[in-house]
């Protein structure tokens, strides 16, 4: 009923005579059914659609083809004991690529293998990539900022402990233990060494083939897990990273620095 009826009904009830008390007592129950008259309900609204995906990458440490775990002793190429202490390695420009076509996934990542394996995660455009693409350190552009800018909880966090204050730059891979050259020694291994590389010369990009290609979809994760053989550190096809003579070196010793990025890059492989 609206005002218009009540009005209409108004107008007949006092042309009848009908008293005003009647009048009152009609109105207050036209006002009760008007005000029980519920308000329609608006349907929720559906939820966004997912645009993109997610990589969820996984990275497995071993030594030679076995689970390995920091302050196990093992024993290296030279059949020297080696007890691995601290690894900490930067994944720079981090991207899925197909063709001429990429997705990038993150700006810097920072691994820290005191606990393994590690993970990270992603957001990803939709399709089939083909490469995984990223650079072992910092890139430049992250490398020459001032560390200031980066807050809390970032990568280049300052209280991460990867400034080289003296280099105003960071250490892309930190890789620090003890060794024996004696095979047979017992104990834990005495000597140190301590190699972080580090340095804008030293950056180095490098692709994985992904085989038949990993395939992302909007909404849901794709796990891509990469196997990482720390005895690989020290040797490649052509070269032997020897610990008696290269154990030691902090930005100075290039050579080296760039000897152990051609290894720790070949020691990625796609599981």
């Amino acid at each position: 009923m609206n005002v218009g009826d009540v009005h209409r009904v108004i107008k007949e009830i006092m042309s009848d005579g009908i008293h005003l008390l009647k009048v009152l007592s009609f109105l207050s129950v036209t006002f009760i059914l008007t005000a029980c008259q519920h308000e329609p309900v608006e349907p929720e609204p559906a939820p966004p659609v997912p645009t993109t995906g997610t990589l969820r990458m996984v990275i497995v440490p071993q030594w030679e083809g076995v689970p390995f775990a920091l302050n196990s002793i093992q024993t290296n190429v030279n059949d020297y004991r080696v007890k691995v202490e601290f690894l900490k390695m930067y994944l720079g420009d981090v991207r899925l690529m197909n063709g001429n076509d990429s997705t990038n996934l993150d700006d810097i990542e920072l691994f820290n293998f005191s606990n393994s394996p590690v993970v990270a995660e992603w957001p990803a455009a939709p399709g089939t990539w083909s490469v995984f693409r990223a650079g072992l350190g910092v890139p430049s552009r992250l490398n020459d900022a001032d560390p200031i800018v980066y807050p809390p909880g970032h990568p280049l966090d300052l209280n991460n402990g990867t400034w080289w204050t003296w280099a105003s730059g960071y250490r892309f891979v930190i890789f620090d233990g003890r060794y024996d050259t004696d095979a047979n020694g017992a104990g834990s291994p005495i000597a140190p060494f301590s190699m972080h590389t580090g340095m804008n010369a030293v950056y180095r990009e490098f692709d994985l083939a992904l085989g038949n290609g990993i395939t992302i979809t909007a909404g849901n994760t794709t796990t891509l897990t990469l196997d990482l053989a720390i005895d690989r550190f020290f040797y490649s096809a052509t070269d032997t990273l020897d610990l008696v003579t290269e154990n030691q070196t902090h930005g100075e010793n290039i050579p080296l620095a760039m000897e152990l990025t051609d290894n720790v890059i070949g020691s990625f492989s796609v599981h």
